[in-house]
């Protein structure tokens, strides 16, 4: 942390940097001081798992007595990888010599060493603190490892009497920042996303009319940024209105799920709004991959409800015609969303290497950059960075803004 704070003493943190993640980078060492997904409990079983995270090859495993272990994928003695290894004997054992590894990174054994020796007591392999919370597994990676911040308590993460699932991750091949600057972006969804659930809803006047938008205002927030769009309501004491919340480092959590996705229709919405919190973690995996880790928790009294969101997203395919001799890539992909942000997202190239001009439509953006960019600064002075809990706070549940639905009018 000194060395990289050092190095840049005389040179601000620019954009350009926001993209690189990688050790010793200035928004890699801001990454670094928070808790991120590395995986699902669903998804690890009785074998290692290769992830790469923030530039590094690192192995996630779960040791015969249930203890979760994040671990430098190369092996300490000679690099053979982890991932191959045999979880055995209180640890991860390396198919190469045998050096056995528990999930702090300890050596307890080297079964070609002489018994006598103390070889094993000057081996420490890297590990990272692990921990899980509602089916996520989250990792560590800072520089205060034997005491770490304390790990936020997400509310779609807590049990509070709802329906709780966990989707796919998704892996997607472009830089993460791409991904995670567009949901501050609103202008966006009533643009791209005309052909699709956003453009096919009816609610609050057609909310994300592509002729008539929301008004959008961004507000501050003690975890990054709420995203605030509003229209006029059935009468004038209240408003449709439409929130979602940008949570430092990489979080995203939108409310309109039900009405976008699942199609409900406008009489439930001005009824009870929204009751299902979408979140999505975003973990870059490098400058050029990251991974979408999404949960899904919903309150209302629709017990299938996940399934039918499942069914509906099914029918989410893209409706253009594709000409024969129409070779682009990502053809077609108007009429499904997350194909429309793949082709727009990982298109515009890293930011700091694609020109740009900005127009008063992309104050948002800018906004939230400087959040950002202020974050990545805190933590090169050694200072805590927006959005990491303090000890005081460990314990406190974590309730991003998101909302879809009628309410009174809101002053932002």
């Amino acid at each position: 942390m000194a060395k990289v704070g050092a190095k840049r003493k005389d040179k601000s943190v620019t954009v350009a940097d926001i993209p690189h993640v990688g050790p010793g980078t200035p928004c890699g060492e801001w990454f670094r001081r928070y808790w991120l997904v590395v995986g699902t409990t669903q998804a690890l079983y009785d074998i290692p798992q290769a992830v790469k995270v923030l530039g590094e090859d690192l192995v996630l495993f779960r040791d015969q007595f249930g203890k979760l272990g994040l671990l430098g994928e190369h092996c300490s003695h000679r690099g053979a990888s982890l991932e191959y290894g045999d979880i055995e004997d209180g640890g991860i054992r390396c198919a190469y010599h045998g050096w056995l590894f528990d999930v702090r990174g300890r050596c307890l054994e080297m079964p070609a060493e002489p018994a006598e020796g103390k070889f094993t007591q000057k081996v420490k392999h890297l590990s990272y603190p692990v921990r899980e919370q509602g089916g996520l597994i989250f990792a560590y990676m800072g520089p205060d490892k034997n005491d770490p911040p304390p790990l936020p308590r997400y509310s779609p993460l807590s049990d509070r009497g709802g329906l709780r699932q966990i989707e796919p991750v998704r892996q997607c091949d472009y830089n993460w920042f791409n991904f995670f600057e567009n949901s501050a972006d609103p202008a966006h969804v009533c643009i791209l996303h005309r052909h699709a659930g956003y453009g096919e809803q009816s609610w609050g006047d057609h909310f994300f009319s592509y002729r008539e938008m929301p008004d959008f205002q961004f507000v501050d927030m003690d975890y990054g940024m709420k995203v605030v769009m509003t229209k006029p309501g059935p009468n004038g004491e209240d408003e449709f209105a439409d929130e979602m919340s940008l949570a430092l480092p990489s979080i995203i959590q939108v409310g309109d799920t039900e009405f976008v996705h699942a199609k409900l229709d406008a009489a439930a919405l001005m009824r009870d709004g929204s009751q299902c919190e979408h979140i999505l973690f975003l973990t870059p995996n490098d400058d050029d991959n990251f991974m979408i880790f999404t949960v899904d928790y919903y309150m209302g009294p629709d017990k299938d409800f996940f399934d039918k969101l499942k069914q509906m997203r099914a029918q989410e395919r893209p409706k253009q015609d594709v000409k024969p001799y129409d070779r682009r890539k990502y053809m077609p992909y108007k009429g499904n969303i997350r194909q429309e942000d793949l082709i727009t997202q990982s298109t515009q190239g890293k930011l700091g290497e694609r020109e740009e001009q900005l127009g008063v439509s992309d104050r948002g953006v800018i906004k939230f950059r400087r959040i950002v960019l202020e974050a990545i600064e805190t933590a090169l002075r050694g200072d805590v960075p927006r959005g990491v809990l303090t000890s005081e706070r460990a314990g406190e549940m974590i309730q991003l803004h998101c909302f879809a639905g009628v309410r009174a009018k809101a002053s932002v």
